[in-house]
């Protein structure tokens, strides 16, 4: 499968992800989720954040359904240069247990965040290993980070 679809990212998608929401289908309708715990003033304004971008989403249903969609089939390994060894970019959760043992998947979030945080090639190899050893995601992390 080509990595054109981590390369094309839907800009809604995009700008979902970067605020930290994830978008997915449910019964083939787009619900945006919001899986960061929030408190205080953060309440309402994630709250705002997520009905705003379900407004905007809901004017392009149809082509971020067609975009998600595409993405449940997404498995692409990659020998990773800066990691020395391969990782796999995966479509959905489920998708991990299906690697090879020792081996680490990312979500499509994962590498668009990572690329637009510009960590060093060190920052990236200890991420990798403390997600290599605990599993996990770096979209937390990475919130935190942005925020």
């Amino acid at each position: 499968m080509s990595l054109k679809i981590l390369k094309e990212i839907h800009p809604l998608i995009a700008e979902a992800w970067s605020m930290g929401f994830d978008p997915i289908l449910d019964q083939g309708a787009v619900v945006v989720l919001d899986p960061f715990p929030t408190s205080g003033e953060d309440v309402e304004q994630r709250a705002q954040s997520k009905s705003d971008l379900e407004k905007q989403i809901e004017g392009k249903e149809e082509e971020v359904r067609v975009y998600l969609h595409s993405l449940d089939g997404l498995q692409v390994m990659i020998d990773s240069k800066i990691l020395g060894e391969r990782i796999w970019i995966v479509g959905k959760k489920e998708m991990l247990s299906g690697l090879p043992p020792d081996e680490v998947g990312y979500f499509p979030q994962e590498v668009m965040r990572i690329k637009k945080g510009e960590w060093t090639d060190e920052t990236l190899r200890k991420m990798h290993q403390i997600k290599k050893v605990f599993g996990g995601t770096l979209l937390d992390i990475q919130r935190k980070r942005i925020d």
